[in-house]
């Protein structure tokens, strides 16, 4: 099965996800805080508090309506 890198975290007080191959920069914040900058390939740029690397078993894409 393979596997895939998610990131787990808070932003602006809700409780978000982004997976590692929708991720450009993911860099650490010199505050030690447990906080992250991340950019996205789309341009998109945040920072995400709490952060939790979680990998998990990748899915199908195939769903039943």
């Amino acid at each position: 099965m393979i596997k895939v890198l998610t990131y787990q975290f808070n932003l602006k007080g809700k409780r978000a996800e982004v997976k590692d191959s929708d991720v450009a920069l993911c860099f650490p914040s010199i505050s030690g805080d447990g906080s992250y900058f991340f950019t996205l390939k789309d341009g998109t740029r945040f920072r995400g508090e709490e952060v939790k690397e979680v990998i998990r078993n990748k899915v199908s894409p195939l769903t039943y309506i």
